[in-house]
């Protein structure tokens, strides 16, 4: 990409370029751990797990995407062993996603991960940079729908 090129390039594709960057790390990384063809919708379930269970209209809510969403992720973590479906005791006609075993080691593997990644951005970077954009990707950053007046 030359100098020009890269100064016209706006904030949402240099947002994309970050990600695209961080996920083929993370995933050749993942891999290296044995953890192949997990699949990037994952991350609409498993972070929404509680040790006690969830119901998936709950992860649906919390993840806003839609129920039938949730239930065919659900069906590829099922087939992967990375969650088990067990009735709900409060409600007996409900189900409750709980993480499994092999869903509890893959999601520390993440998490050794996700931080080995973000100290090499640091090595990279540099630590300010990555702590800067840390704090702006925390930032509320408010409804994307509601509308805003400039100045």
């Amino acid at each position: 990409m030359t100098i020009e090129a890269r100064g016209n390039t706006n904030l949402g594709r240099l947002c994309l370029n970050a990600f695209r960057w961080m996920d083929t790390l993370f995933e050749a990384r993942m891999q290296l751990r044995g953890w192949h063809q997990i699949p990037c919708s994952s991350s609409l379930v498993l972070p929404h797990l509680h040790k006690k269970g969830v119901r998936p209209a709950d992860i649906a809510k919390s993840s806003s995407v839609t129920r039938q969403a949730v239930h065919h992720v659900l069906q590829d973590l099922l087939e992967l062993g990375l969650v088990e479906m067990q009735t709900d005791p409060t409600d007996r006609r409900s189900k409750l996603v709980v993480i499994s075993p092999r869903g509890i080691e893959f999601d520390a593997a993440v998490r050794d991960v996700s931080k080995e990644i973000e100290q090499e951005l640091a090595q990279r970077i540099g630590d300010r940079a990555v702590s800067t954009l840390r704090t702006s990707l925390e930032a509320e950053w408010g409804d994307p729908y509601e509308k805003t007046t400039y100045d």
